[in-house]
């Protein structure tokens, strides 16, 4: 069973096989500078265990109580696909509520979004205007 928290998984003395891809298949990405200021986080090495991977958690949770958001680097993702991706998001994101509600996870669907209290105010004004 997976851990339920983080600081269980800082806990952790091995990382769970389906996290774990083979060397020769993780691809290796430049370092990429998206900020100066937001804590950035190397993961190399967290599939080794031990105290690196401790290191690393301690690392992540301090990042979170502290900043509420992290960088990750050297994860092992094709930069291609990670700038793909953030460009569907803004697409998505682009499109009117309405459109978006189509992808709402309530009642059980898998895949989609959480539709957030602000959107479904702002759909609510809109019907009453």
């Amino acid at each position: 069973m997976a851990p339920s928290t983080l600081t269980a998984l800082a806990e952790e003395k091995t990382l769970q096989a389906s996290f774990v891809r083979d060397e020769d298949e993780r691809p290796k990405v430049a370092y990429n500078h998206f900020s100066n200021e937001i804590p950035v986080i190397s993961i190399a090495g967290m599939d080794d265990g031990g105290e690196k991977r401790g290191e690393i958690c301690s690392k992540i949770v301090k990042a979170c109580e502290e900043w509420g958001v992290f960088q990750i680097v050297d994860h092992g993702v094709d930069a291609k696909l990670v700038s793909e991706m953030a460009t569907l998001a803004k697409e998505f994101f682009a499109l009117p509520p309405e459109e978006k509600l189509r992808f709402d996870m309530t009642g059980g669907k898998k895949g989609g979004f959480i539709v957030s209290s602000h959107l479904q105010v702002y759909l609510l004004l809109r019907f009453v205007f």
